[in-house]
């Protein structure tokens, strides 16, 4: 019985081991692919590799400041520099921009959900040029601290915003420049929390992904390079040879079939 034991708990081992490495490939891949995504867009916000290497820098310690995820950081950006670039001088403003709104979201107190769905929605007012209907609705309920900081900057009483953003005054620029205005005071205020595990945790994964991205780039290259094309091109025609003989084995198959069905009158008896 210890024997057979010992041998189950070995196979148990092999399997959670194959299954964790089998995660671990698929966790490199997918990251290498989210990552070379996030590059080729920065690329074409910024026009070249050297700034949006820059812009990734930037954006890196714009998250580690804000206890953010890396990756929300750079689709937020690259949205924002993709949709509303009228809106920003440059990236770096862009970034800044994206820093102090995920700082105000960490002081409401927003789940993720609910951020990332306040931040597409004012990414779609600044591309349209002003915060108003459904956008400035979702800001009020899932980031109210940015509508205060618009009613502060424009001097206007707490609550009213609905009634200017009706006539069209919440403009694009009138959100950014709100946003800068309030900065010290949001900074002073996000600094005084705590950190929490979770933010914690969301930091040390943007380390990792800090410290792998020259291997993850690699990777990605790997996929790109003449050499993986050729094998990945040789197992898909080896693919196909093995489904034209399985085709010639079903028809054979098949035919057979008939044969016994048309004929299993006489058949039948002599089995």
């Amino acid at each position: 019985t210890t024997t057979q034991g010992n041998s189950m708990l070995a196979m148990v081992r092999n399997l959670a081991g194959a299954f964790l490495g089998m995660q671990t490939v698929r966790w490199l891949v997918g990251t290498s692919d989210q990552l070379t995504q996030i590059n080729a867009r920065l690329e074409m916000i910024t026009g070249s590799a050297e700034a949006a290497a820059e812009a990734n820098e930037q954006i890196y310690q714009a998250a580690m400041r804000a206890r953010g995820s890396y990756t929300n950081m750079a689709d937020l950006v690259s949205q924002l520099g993709t949709l509303a670039p009228d809106a920003f001088s440059d990236t770096g403003e862009i970034v800044a921009f994206a820093e102090q709104l995920q700082k105000q979201m960490g002081l409401s107190g927003t789940s993720t959900m609910a951020a990332q769905a306040a931040m597409l929605q004012l990414t779609q007012a600044m591309a349209a040029g002003a915060l108003r209907g459904e956008e400035l609705n979702s800001i009020l309920e899932n980031a109210p601290g940015i509508a205060r900081a618009i009613e502060s900057y424009m001097g206007i009483a707490e609550g009213s915003i609905k009634q200017y953003a009706e006539q069209g005054l919440i403009t694009a620029e009138v959100v950014k420049n709100a946003m800068f205005a309030s900065a010290d005071e949001i900074n002073a205020k996000f600094e005084s929390m705590p950190k929490t595990w979770a933010q914690i945790w969301t930091s040390m994964q943007n380390k990792a992904l800090s410290i792998f991205n020259p291997i993850l780039t690699k990777i990605n290259q790997i996929a790109n390079s003449e050499q993986f094309t050729k094998v990945t091109d040789g197992i898909i025609n080896g693919l196909a040879g093995i489904a034209t003989v399985a085709t010639v084995i079903l028809d054979l198959l098949i035919n057979v079939a008939s044969v016994v069905v048309d004929n299993w009158s006489w058949l039948s008896p002599i089995i």
